[in-house]
Formats: C-alpha cells, structure tokens, sequence
C-alpha cells in the first residue's frame, strides 16, 4: 500500500515538474534546472519503487 502511494507522488511530481518546464529558455536557466532535478528524481523514485515491488512479486512467486 505504502508502495503505491509513493509511486502515485512520484508521478504527481513528475507531472508537475514537466509542466513547470519551460521549453522557451535554455537549459541552464535556473528554473529549468530545478524542473530537470525534479524530473530525473522522481524518474528515478519510480524507477526503483517498480523494481522493489516486482522483486517482491518475484520473491513471492519463488515461495509458493
């Protein structure tokens, strides 16, 4: 349960932070900096809460 109500705020953020984006300026404007950190933090919390619970299924699978 905790799981998935963490990978739903990753993907909250991740949203936010894409529309946050500001696709007009550079890169290395200061508030697409902080969009980008956000986009490839929360990409990442996804990445690896997926991982935990595939794992746990795997796990599960392997006791039955």
């Amino acid at each position: 349960m905790i799981k998935k109500i963490g990978l739903t705020i990753s993907v909250i953020i991740l949203i936010i932070n894409v529309f946050n984006y500001n696709f007009e300026f550079e890169i290395s404007d200061s508030d697409n900096k902080i969009s980008l950190v956000g986009i490839l933090a929360s990409s990442c919390a996804i990445v690896l809460i997926l991982i935990l619970i595939i794992s746990e299924k795997i796990e599960k699978k392997i006791k039955d």
